[in-house]
């Protein structure tokens, strides 16, 4: 893959930009910004319920770290191909931004409640198949957050030219981290985990991949671009430590547990163990946590600057099957850290509590609402066709409706989903 056309920035309308001194990936970074889908990230559950306490990152305070890690890593790549000479000419100063508002982007398609409201959508997808109510081969009947996402930033998320936002080429592509459709994942030479793009937006996919010369390695299934990497990378080190703060913060986790993770996350060494204690001492408990969450996340970056430089050739031939962070040193370290927070964060009751009662919520909203999809003549239906905003397109057919309730579903935030259960079912 070359440069050139990696920065592409081309917009899928066909449309330019207006004159003035911000670039077209600076104007990307705006659109998300600015829209309703990344607004309502700020009511999202990351891991902890919303209310718990004022501290607690939310999908959307946690997306704001992702973009200035990723950003950071942005600025560690620049440097590698300026010093290795591989884009002679080529002005790099927009991979800062492409990468930021792909970080920025990464989460806007996830549901409420996050995986436990994603796992009620698939249940109720799998639930409507096997009851006849939609097709199995119906594109819109297969839901996974990635996916919506591109299908927001491109189709439904406050249209510009009927293109959704509107992005560039370059910054969908750097978003896109599985460039396959349902069928294609886990059965390609790459061997994505999962799908990142729904069939019906296979053609918006590949006029991406074929702008920014990503190769198609099997049918259907593209090379990642080279900064997804990033992005992925600066999501993988924040959420972690994120949690690992958060879960302190919680009461979850102790003191000594939450900076034995750090240290060893970040490779901190006994000096930066005795400042955090320093830290600790002087200004109280959670001061020492933050400097040592700090250090980490640095050590982290100058980390995986060493990574990509090593794996420079394979990110640009599309020949990279790992992460950035499972190719690096740290990867031992991540996974044992992975694995503390899977038993004692992820595990815990309030995080479990608020799984089952969001994966209730949702699940009871898409029965209701698939009265409307099954029989528009039911007695019901006009009623939850208003409710829904329904168009008179989007309520044509049962694949349409269908379609409709995903992403109404989808795009609530954790507190409307909940009001609009208790007001519709009577249960509080």
């Amino acid at each position: 893959m070359e440069w050139s056309a990696l920065l592409s920035s081309a917009r899928l309308s066909g449309g330019g930009d207006t004159a003035g001194k911000r670039s077209a990936f600076n104007r990307d970074f705006g659109r998300v910004l600015y829209s309703s889908a990344f607004r309502r990230l700020q009511d999202k559950t990351q891991v902890f319920p919303l209310g718990r306490n004022d501290y607690v990152r939310t999908r959307l305070t946690h997306s704001l770290e992702v973009e200035n890690v990723g950003r950071a890593l942005a600025l560690e790549l620049r440097e590698i191909i300026e010093e290795r000479g591989e884009a002679p000419g080529i002005d790099l100063s927009p991979l800062g931004d492409i990468v930021a508002t792909a970080c920025l982007a990464h989460d806007i398609g996830n549901p409420p409640f996050g995986h436990s409201g994603e796992k009620a959508i698939e249940t109720a997808i799998a639930e409507a198949i096997r009851a006849g109510i939609c097709s199995p081969d119906f594109a819109g009947f297969r839901f996974e957050g990635n996916a919506q996402g591109f299908r927001l930033l491109t189709r439904i998320c406050d249209p510009i030219n009927g293109r959704g936002l509107d992005l560039t080429a370059a910054t969908l592509g750097a978003f896109t981290k599985y460039p396959c459709p349902p069928a294609a994942a886990g059965a390609t030479p790459r061997r994505y985990k999962k799908f990142g793009i729904n069939t019906d937006d296979l053609p918006t996919f590949r006029t991406v991949a074929d702008t920014c010369g990503m190769p198609e390695i099997a049918p259907d299934c593209w090379a990642r671009h080279p900064l997804a990497f990033l992005m992925e990378a600066a999501d993988d080190i924040s959420y972690l430590i994120a949690d690992l703060e958060d879960a302190f913060i919680s009461r979850i986790i102790s003191y000594d547990q939450t900076l034995n993770q750090l240290c060893l996350l970040g490779r901190l060494e006994q000096k930066h163990r005795d400042r955090a204690e320093e830290e600790s001492r002087r200004h109280g408990p959670a001061a020492g946590i933050h400097y040592a969450r700090a250090l980490a996340i640095g050590r982290c970056i100058r980390t995986l600057r060493l990574t990509m430089d090593e794996q420079y050739n394979a990110m640009m031939c599309g020949t990279l099957t790992a992460s950035l962070m499972k190719a690096s040193p740290l990867c031992a370290d991540y996974e044992a850290v992975s694995s503390f927070s899977l038993r004692h964060i992820y595990s815990h009751e309030s995080v479990q509590r608020i799984e089952i009662a969001g994966f209730n919520v949702i699940r009871g909203l898409l029965e209701l609402f698939l009265l409307w999809v099954e029989d528009s003549a039911h007695p019901l239906s006009p009623k939850i066709a208003a409710i829904l905003h329904a168009t008179q397109e989007e309520a044509a057919t049962r694949e349409s409706r269908f379609a409709h309730v995903i992403d109404y579903v989808s795009g609530m935030t954790d507190s409307y989903a909940l009001q609009t259960y208790t007001s519709l079912t009577g249960r509080a």
